[in-house]
């Protein structure tokens, strides 16, 4: 009786985390920061990544995204992390992509 109350608490406990993994994001922008010169605006993105496959689709949906409701800056940094810990401590990011955008000259 003990090991079959057990064993259904385990399976509970499993299918809640399970629930909880499907329910997060693909990611979460943390903080952006924008840094702007005479002639150039880079922009600077901390990004918590929850889910890993396809992670270079990810980064293109983070880029349009970004693009489509601050507009497109000269430069685009965008920090990659695991979890908030990482950041919270001072850890490095796991990936970092800088996408450098053409200057366009009125």
């Amino acid at each position: 009786m003990k090991r079959k109350v057990i064993i259904t608490l385990l399976l509970l406990c499993l299918i809640v985390g399970i629930c909880y993994y499907i329910s997060l994001p693909d990611y979460h922008v943390r903080n952006s920061m924008s840094f702007s010169n005479r002639g150039t605006r880079d922009t600077e993105l901390t990004v918590i990544v929850y889910k890993y496959w396809d992670i270079d689709d990810t980064i293109r949906e983070i880029e349009t995204e970004h693009n489509k409701i601050n507009g497109t800056p000269t430069k685009l940094k965008i920090n990659l992390y695991y979890s908030a810990r990482l950041i919270r401590y001072g850890e490095q990011p796991f990936k970092t992509v800088i996408i450098e955008y053409d200057k366009v000259k009125k």
